[in-house]
């Protein structure tokens, strides 16, 4: 494959490296290893601004592996609350607008972004529209689908007719739509309607860096003896504590297993952080079963994310294709089987079920948590099973190198859509 000289690429995004958000995280590995790919890409982002990233301001033009940064010059505020990330939200997207309204541009250019913050996908569909461009639209999470699932607006009322008609021209004006999965890319094809190409509608899901995260075994791994979970059968959540997650699922399962040796980790912050702890202690398992860590610093990942015998996934019922948990993609490079708590169809139940890399349990499905969790306590031998499945299946259709180069095939027109599920 050779380069695509004559056209230059844009990735938008909030998140971007040194930010630790995962969405970041992902971006930031995708820019490098298009730009290592021959791809001539520049990325425009906001100053660090995630609540478990660093916060020192960054230079307005810095390179990164190869990459050119450009990061607007607006305040940013830290991200611990909705008041502050909607501020931030608003003003990065009024200064992408503006930036890349009046932005000079000697080549065909094609845009790339994803649907964070929620109103950047209106923004550059009409930035491109103005200025001719083609792009890629990348949904993580669909809007405004995710806002009426989680009660932040009225399903059929003026906020969400208004920003459904907008999501539908962006999806329609893309060259490109790339969705995480078949149950993702049913719910785009149908809100776009019509109108919508379906064929440009593509599947390409999101990674972990192989190399990164590898299974350690608990006996070997010094944040399992530092948290003394290594004689304990332990289950871990490890991630983003947002109303999209139903975590009370889990601990409410927990107190099954209050006077048995089972830890229940919980490591990660979000909006439903407090309401998940004041659960537990509710229910009586706080700081015995159930223990609550904040975000670990990055480089302990490795060592944080296989520190259990059980990862959990979770899906707060109702986001069936309106997202696809990153979780899921670190249980698997991390070799632990996988406790998915969604309705059986979601793409994350489907990956799992289909891979025998763990076992799914409805939304307020305790009883059937609770007799999962059992089976693996008193079958070591299904753990190893569905840890090296999960493993397999990961090397086979979610790593990095895959997942960049099955964006550079879509960018320069040789892509076709895979479902690993």
């Amino acid at each position: 494959m050779t380069d695509d000289a004559s056209r230059e690429f844009v990735l938008v995004t909030e998140y971007f490296h040194p930010d630790t958000a995962s969405t970041g995280q992902l971006l930031t590995d995708l820019a490098v290893g298009l730009q290592d790919r021959g791809l001539d890409l520049t990325v425009y982002t906001s100053q660090p601004n995630y609540h478990s990233g660093d916060n020192e301001r960054q230079p307005r033009v810095t390179e990164h592996n190869g990459v050119t940064v450009k990061r607007i010059r607006a305040p940013q505020l830290r991200q611990n609350s909705f008041v502050r990330r909607a501020f931030n939200w608003i003003v990065f997207t009024v200064w992408m607008l503006v930036v890349l309204l009046i932005d000079r541009a000697d080549r065909e250019r094609e845009v790339l972004f994803v649907s964070n913050p929620p109103i950047l996908p209106a923004a550059m569909w009409l930035v491109c529209k103005v200025r001719g461009w083609g792009y890629t639209y990348i949904v993580y999470d669909l809007y405004p689908d995710f806002a009426v699932e989680t009660g932040y607006f009225e399903q059929g009322g003026v906020v969400d007719t208004v920003w459904s008609a907008l999501t539908r021209a962006a999806l329609r004006g893309a060259t490109h739509v790339v969705t995480l999965g078949p149950v993702m890319r049913d719910r785009v094809v149908q809100v776009g309607g019509p109108g919508l190409d379906d064929e440009k509608v593509e599947i390409i899901h999101n990674w972990e860096d192989e190399s990164f995260v590898e299974p350690v075994h608990k006996s070997d791994n010094w944040f399992s003896e530092e948290q003394g979970l290594v004689e304990e059968f332990t289950v871990l959540y490890s991630g983003n504590i947002g109303e999209n997650h139903d975590l009370e699922t889990v601990v409410r399962a927990a107190q099954a297993f209050d006077d048995e040796p089972v830890t229940f980790l919980i490591i990660g912050e979000g909006d439903a952080k407090d309401s998940t702890v004041e659960l537990a202690e509710r229910l009586g398992v706080r700081g015995s079963t159930v223990r609550f860590l904040p975000y670990q610093p990055f480089e302990d990942l490795p060592y944080t994310l296989t520190s259990g015998d059980v990862s959990v996934v979770t899906v707060e019922e109702g986001m069936e294709g309106v997202c696809v948990s990153s979780k899921l993609y670190t249980a698997l490079a991390a070799g632990e089987p996988v406790l998915v708590v969604s309705q059986s169809r979601d793409d994350e139940a489907r990956i799992v079920q289909n891979h025998d890399a763990g076992i799914q349990v409805p939304q307020g499905g305790v009883e059937e948590a609770v007799a999962g969790i059992d089976r693996w306590r008193s079958n070591p031998e299904l753990v190893d099973e569905h840890g090296r499945n999960a493993r397999q299946a990961f090397e086979q259709h979610f790593t990095k190198d895959r997942a960049i180069e099955q964006y550079y095939e879509l960018l320069i027109g040789d892509c076709t859509s895979e479902d690993p599920g």
